[in-house]
């Protein structure tokens, strides 16, 4: 409904011809009061005689345009009148990389189930695109890392820079205290009971701010106490080098879960480095890609023989880089000695075991032979065999038990 400014032609009394761009229509009735036929369908008019405003509401359809436009209104009343109530828990997509399955969850990450996936791909379908590509970018991303570890590796030389951690504990703000109304002048016991709101107030903001400026404190001094380790590490002090080697080590990213320990020789030259490798059952063995068509996740399964030279090269991948590390760390290491195991059933007794997959020795001036600046040329199954290295493993990467040094 609208108000609208229109010319016409008088045919003859009571009908008139209405004259367009859009076309030509025919109205029928008294000033002030008609109906129009048109290509749109049958209007009712009225207005105010002599001004050409008039006040316009639609009757019916015709069988044209108009008609079809109303049948798309109403599909789409209809369709979004079908969607369940529990589309608004909607808050999330999860992807299965070994299966390709794609759950829709709750914010609790509970799956909604068939019916909220068909839900997401009719009404969110670019959303649900872009987290299933997302998950894809990530999944490649993870893949690569896996294999390129080692290219992380500093040179023995690079002593770690020492960065200072943030204070992440916000500093309290200060209280909205209540501001006496017109009734608080009138009456002094409503007086009274501001005051002692906002000193309640004051005083719990003041006990709060002591507590953030005690923690603050303690924070900065380790912090100092931190820095000056890793000046003290840097110019051989043994116990400094063990405070920052267990720093340093814990800070890095490892793609898959992996845990080390560490001893170092009273005299600061020798380290032992024990490494608890990933199981092979845990590593990723799929590459994933999205349909080009449709929605939905593409699987790969890879080989056995893929799946091993991936682990192969994740391993000896994580020697490289680890060797490296110990020895930017600890400035008067001149041997790094690491053995590198995984848990195993044993057969007989049902119980977990460690199995050591390979034991290597590399004295620094040897690993200076390790061009940093090059690794991506390195593979790092052949460079641990280039120092005394004990391995008992096939080409395609199977790995038998060995004895660690």
């Amino acid at each position: 409904m609208a108000f609208r400014f229109r010319r016409t032609v008088s045919i003859f009394p009571g009908v008139r011809l209405n004259l367009g761009k859009r076309g030509v229509s025919v109205s029928a009735g008294v000033r002030g009061a008609n109906v129009t036929m048109g290509r749109n369908g049958l209007y009712g008019n009225a207005g105010i005689p002599g001004t050409g405003l008039s006040y316009r509401e639609k009757l019916s359809t015709s069988g044209g345009k108009t008609g079809r436009g109303k049948s798309r209104r109403t599909r789409g009343k209809r369709q979004e009148s079908a969607l369940p109530p529990f589309a608004e828990k909607i808050a999330g997509v999860q992807l299965n990389a070994k299966t390709g399955d794609i759950s829709i969850i709750d914010a609790e990450g509970n799956d909604l189930g068939d019916e909220a996936l068909e839900v997401a791909k009719t009404y969110g379908r670019e959303d649900l695109e872009r987290a299933l590509q997302r998950y894809v970018d990530n999944h490649s991303r993870m893949m690569a890392t896996i294999s390129t570890v080692h290219l992380d590796t500093p040179p023995p030389h690079r002593f770690p820079s020492f960065i200072s951690e943030p204070f992440e504990i916000a500093n309290p703000t200060p209280p909205q205290l209540r501001k006496l109304d017109w009734l608080a002048y009138l009456c002094p016991a409503r007086r009274r009971a501001f005051g002692e709101s906002n000193e309640r107030k004051q005083a719990q903001y003041r006990q709060r701010r002591e507590q953030w400026e005690s923690e603050k404190l303690a924070f900065e001094r380790a912090e100092s106490e931190r820095q000056s380790l890793y000046r003290s590490a840097k110019l051989g002090d043994v116990t400094a080098m063990e405070s920052v080697l267990d720093d340093h080590l814990q800070d890095i990213d490892w793609p898959l879960e992996t845990e080390l320990s560490f001893e170092l020789s009273a005299d600061g030259q020798t380290l032992m480095l024990d490494v608890d490798l990933p199981e092979i059952e845990d590593f990723p063995t799929t590459e994933l890609r999205t349909y080009k068509r449709g929605v939905g996740v593409s699987v790969s399964e890879l080989s056995d023989t893929a799946s091993r030279k991936l682990y192969m090269a994740h391993v000896h991948g994580m020697g490289i880089r680890l060797i490296g590390e110990c020895f930017a760390s600890a400035p008067s290491v001149k041997q790094v000695i690491l053995s590198a195991f995984t848990q195993v059933p044993n057969a007989a007794t049902g119980g977990v075991e460690d199995k050591y997959l390979y034991s290597v020795k590399v004295n620094r001036a040897a690993w200076s032979q390790i061009h940093s600046g090059n690794l991506e040329a390195i593979d790092p199954v052949k460079a641990l065999a280039a120092f005394e290295l004990k391995r008992d493993m096939t080409k395609t990467g199977i790995f038998r038990a060995i004895e660690p040094w």
